[in-house]
């Protein structure tokens, strides 16, 4: 997550040129974590957009849903360290962009429904409030928390 020392930018030597493509119905957020481990908005893109990105092999990329919060995976992770320009040469020589495809994170049935309850409540906190078992509470509360991390990474 952001602050965390270990994920940030480091030298800016081999280059990678990649597209980014939103595979979810969701409009993500696209952060560069920076030298600092700071995320640094740099778009957001609607369901199904894409957008050109010219960028270095050792810097960090992390795709966030702006209704909820949640982190979005790339490969199946969280976040994406892009490859060098060198690996993404067709058969004529052609340089072409490394397709990066966002897509959403595998999660149980619970963490499905979690995640759905979440996002149809009007007021974020009000999950507190609800006569259901502690666990569910839980739950909601890891929501609300991303929640309330990428709202402040949005400002």
């Amino acid at each position: 997550m952001e602050g965390d020392p270990n994920l940030k930018s480091e030298h800016a030597e081999i280059r990678s040129f990649v597209l980014f493509k939103n595979y979810t119905e969701r409009t993500v957020d696209i952060y560069w974590v920076n030298y600092s481990s700071k995320f640094i908005h740099y778009s957001a893109l609607a369901p199904t957009a894409q957008v050109p990105v010219n960028t270095y092999v050792t810097h960090p990329w992390v795709f966030i849903d702006r209704l909820t919060g949640e982190r979005m995976l790339v490969n199946g992770k969280p976040v994406y360290y892009p490859e060098p320009w060198y690996t993404n040469i067709d058969a004529n020589g052609k340089l072409n962009r490394i397709e990066v495809r966002i897509h959403y994170p595998l999660r149980s049935l619970k963490g499905i429904c979690t995640w759905k309850v979440f996002s149809l409540m009007q007021q974020k906190h009000n999950f507190l409030e609800l006569d259901i078992p502690k666990t569910l509470v839980a739950d909601l509360r890891s929501c609300y928390n991303l929640f309330l991390m990428s709202s402040k990474l949005a400002k």
